[in-house]
């Protein structure tokens, strides 16, 4: 498209009719990418629940440089879901730290340095559409705030589901729309604003694709993409997408190759080096 960010309200609705251009042919591709025998199983009522409906996890994770470059992120992440006929909660903790050694110096620095904390609840979660409600607290110190808190609501359309995966996981592309409210303390204050302003508050549309699929009997594909723009100026937004690979070890643990992007288009304004900030991490995970 040849406008720039926009700054005009012209402009602005260019960028909203090419999104919404965009999201449309996405469900067009994934409505037709889902396999006919998938479709049947659609029209058929969803299998009952589980016996125990309660399912925790739990992952070690982290990536290492040596050498010229002495490198070091570790991760870990834990995870609570209950999921039955109308009603899904899930729990979210994950941590992050890295820190890399000063060749001259022969000192460790700090690099990497995020927490999580993620709760949601989805009303009717079997539904082809499902009303959902989330709400998270977060810290980064490579996007400079020292706190995050948002809070919204919405609705989730599913496009593909397997309803009676032989393994018993989840395979589906679904795509989610709500709005929610956040609040960001900063670490420093802005520079490029000339004033000492150390938080802010910001009024969001949230969108998330998500894709599950077993791709091989031993491969597992997920896929995470969250677009979150402020409702006033579409270039002042945050990206997150996540994808994981996972092979199974044994019958309780897997093993995972995950790549995690973040882009916050005001991370420079609070003194980071970058809005982009990038994670490739080799992990193990445990179900139980």
């Amino acid at each position: 498209m040849a406008c720039t960010p926009p700054t005009s309200a012209r402009c602005y609705d260019a960028w909203v009719t090419t999104l919404h251009q965009l999201t449309a042919a996405g469900l067009l591709l994934l409505g037709l990418a889902a396999p006919a025998t998938t479709q049947a199983q659609n029209s058929q009522a969803p299998s009952p629940p589980a016996s125990n409906p309660w399912r925790r996890t739990a992952e070690a994770n982290g990536t290492l440089l040596y050498g010229a470059a002495s490198q070091r992120v570790l991760g870990a992440a834990i995870g609570i879901q209950r999921d039955d006929q109308h009603l899904q909660l899930r729990g979210d903790l994950l941590s992050n730290y890295g820190d890399a050694l000063d060749q001259t110096t022969k000192t460790r620095r700090v690099i990497v340095r995020n927490s999580r904390a993620s709760a949601s609840v989805d009303l009717e979660p079997h539904a082809t559409v499902s009303p959902f409600g989330f709400g998270s607290v977060e810290n980064s110190l490579q996007q400079r705030f020292a706190a995050r808190w948002s809070v919204g609501a919405g609705a989730k359309l599913t496009v593909w589901r397997v309803l009676r995966p032989t393994d018993g996981l989840q395979q589906d592309a679904s795509i989610s729309v709500a709005m929610l409210a956040e609040q960001t303390r900063f670490t420093v204050s802005e520079p490029s604003s000339g004033n000492a302003v150390t938080s802010n508050r910001r009024v969001r549309w949230s969108s998330r694709l998500r894709y599950r699929k077993q791709l091989t009997p031993a491969v597992r594909l997920t896929h995470l993409l969250w677009y979150q723009p402020t409702v006033n100026r579409i270039d002042r937004y945050t990206l997150e997408a996540t994808t994981t690979l996972a092979l199974p070890v044994t019958a309780r643990t897997t093993f995972t190759l995950t790549h995690r992007e973040r882009v916050d288009s005001e991370a420079t304004d609070r003194g980071a080096p970058s809005t982009r900030d990038g994670q490739l991490l080799f992990g193990l995970r445990a179900a139980f």
